[in-house]
């Protein structure tokens, strides 16, 4: 995600304040589980516990997997959470790459 430093920074904390996040896993993340035995047939319903800003690897986070009580950690980067967009900064999240491509695209 193509984010200057102080936006991603921005995002991270107003991420973190509304912790814990409710998400889906995007198709690629869904596999991974799936090969873990961690996801049955359907998508599961994730709880993101802890969002961070990994550097090079971009923004990641720390989750689990809803309504299983002992339910290991997991890490991925965000691009492959699918975030509940009724968080304002989900929103916020999803429109800034519709931004910058009609920017490239000009």
């Amino acid at each position: 995600m193509g984010f200057d430093p102080l936006t991603r920074d921005s995002l991270v904390q107003s991420l973190r304040s509304a912790l814990p996040l409710s998400a889906r896993p995007r198709p690629a993340l869904l596999d991974f589980l799936r090969a873990r035995g961690a996801s049955g047939r359907n998508a599961p319903r994730l709880v993101i516990v802890d969002i961070f800003n990994a550097g090079a690897q971009g923004l990641m986070c720390r989750f689990k997997i809803a309504d299983e009580s002992d339910a290991a950690d997991f890490v991925a980067p965000l691009a492959q959470i699918a975030l509940d967009r009724r968080y304002r900064s989900a929103q916020r999240l999803v429109a800034h790459p519709r931004h910058a491509s009609r920017r490239d695209a000009a």
